[in-house]
């Protein structure tokens, strides 16, 4: 039985912006327990986005008991739109697929934290731009 006012998503990681390398813009790492045994990790940035198929395997491996829910967000700036995917991974981990998803339909899932703990540079109008 779901408590009024309280979402069932709890966020259990909030890691500080890093560069995966020199050169390119920051990456976000975000984790809520969305119930026992099943995670949702969100990945925001930029520097993120063409090292999903590096970083998506070593998120997994951190959570071994989990079933593993991927998403990405990369924020807006001056030279792309902001958007929200879910991530899906071949069976060898390789090949990363996004499949964009308005940023409400994620929100609804993982409660006000998605939008209270998004990147302070994202210029987007609204939540996420999405």
């Amino acid at each position: 039985m779901a408590v009024e006012g309280v979402h069932p998503a709890r966020l259990i990681r909030d890691e500080g912006a890093w560069s995966p390398r020199q050169g390119v813009g920051p990456a976000h790492v975000r984790v809520w327990r969305t119930e026992l045994g099943r995670v949702v990790v969100v990945v925001s940035g930029p520097g993120a986005e063409d090292e999903l198929e590096t970083v998506l395997p070593l998120l997994r491996e951190e959570y071994p008991d989990d079933t593993v829910d991927f998403f990405f967000h990369r924020p807006m700036d001056w030279a792309a739109p902001a958007y929200y995917a879910e991530l899906t991974s071949d069976d060898d981990g390789g090949t990363v697929t996004l499949t964009h998803i308005a940023g409400d339909t994620l929100a609804a899932r993982l409660g006000p934290a998605l939008y209270a703990t998004e990147d302070p540079d994202d210029h987007s109008t609204g939540w996420g731009g999405a």
